[in-house]
């Protein structure tokens, strides 16, 4: 008898667990779970046609069927092949594209190119990879610092990183020093 209930018992216990709830999950829900997740990372993101970037984060969490990673309290830097530094930046959130290397940036989003001495702040801002162009929309306030003094911003922004080219649709302020 303790040997039937014992049984019914590991039973019930193996039948109410799963080591894959992925394999489980209705259609829609399959995309929920990441394929890995990492606490308190530090992670080297090789991409395409740059040097890589050095991460780390909150938490990582790669999602292998919707080809995307989800970053959290994100602080990266990037070097060239001799070690000096050419960017750094912090975020809350970002979620990356990981068959084209785009990436969605949200909270606190601050980017700094130690190479050319500038700063870009905003609290959205999209990276498209293989077109070297930043991006925020209409909407959204960004402000571009260049050696601490000159001071841009505005909205409907518009950075394109491999013809150094800064546009914004709408000014809300700007100053700019000729330097000699």
């Amino acid at each position: 008898m303790k040997i039937v209930v014992l049984l019914g018992a590991i039973g019930i216990l193996l039948s109410s667990c799963s080591f894959a709830p992925e394999e489980f999950a209705s259609p829609g829900e399959q995309n929920s779970y990441p394929s890995i997740r990492m606490e308190e990372a530090q992670y080297l993101w090789e991409i395409s046609g740059s040097e890589p970037l050095r991460i780390e984060a909150a938490s990582i969490e790669v999602y292998d069927t919707m080809q995307q990673t989800h970053i959290h309290q994100v602080h990266f830097t990037q070097s060239n092949d001799e070690g000096i530094l050419l960017f750094s930046g912090s975020c809350d959130a970002a979620i990356v594209d990981t068959a084209t290397d785009c990436m969605s940036m949200t909270g606190d989003v601050i980017i700094r190119n130690h190479r050319d001495d500038f700063v870009i702040e905003a609290e959205i801002l999209q990276w498209d990879h293989p077109n070297r162009i930043a991006t925020s929309d209409e909407h959204t306030l960004v402000t571009i610092i260049r050696s601490e003094h000159d001071i841009l911003s505005g909205t409907g922004f518009r950075g394109d990183f491999a013809t150094a080219t800064f546009e914004f649709s709408h000014i809300e302020e700007g100053q700019l020093y000729y330097d000699q």
